[in-house]
């Protein structure tokens, strides 16, 4: 009884130790600046900026290959939010209305 509580306990350990070790080796860096600014859009992943969704839209316009109002359902605050994450200015535009 005692040998198979020691047994899974010690298995535990050495699972664990191998994937906190793994954590480290496979960690994958994410810019703040993209979290931010992923965070600000709304999330709707709708695909109206030519982009597959709201998350290649925040890389995007952190890389400046997007504009930080180019997302077009959020409104003029979400592109001043994300224009004052960048410390760049932003143009208002007109709502295209169908």
């Amino acid at each position: 009884m005692i040998e198979s509580i020691v047994l899974m306990g010690g298995l535990g350990v050495v699972v664990g130790i191998g994937l906190a070790i793994a954590s480290k080796v496979f960690y994958v860096y994410v810019d703040p600046k993209v979290l931010a600014v992923d965070e600000a859009l709304p999330g709707a992943n709708c695909g109206g900026c030519g982009l597959p969704g709201c998350s290649s839209n925040a890389e995007a316009i952190v890389a400046g290959k997007a504009a930080p109002n180019s997302c077009v359902a959020a409104g003029p605050e979400v592109a001043e939010a994300i224009a004052a994450i960048l410390g760049v200015s932003v143009e208002a535009t007109e709502p295209d209305i169908a």
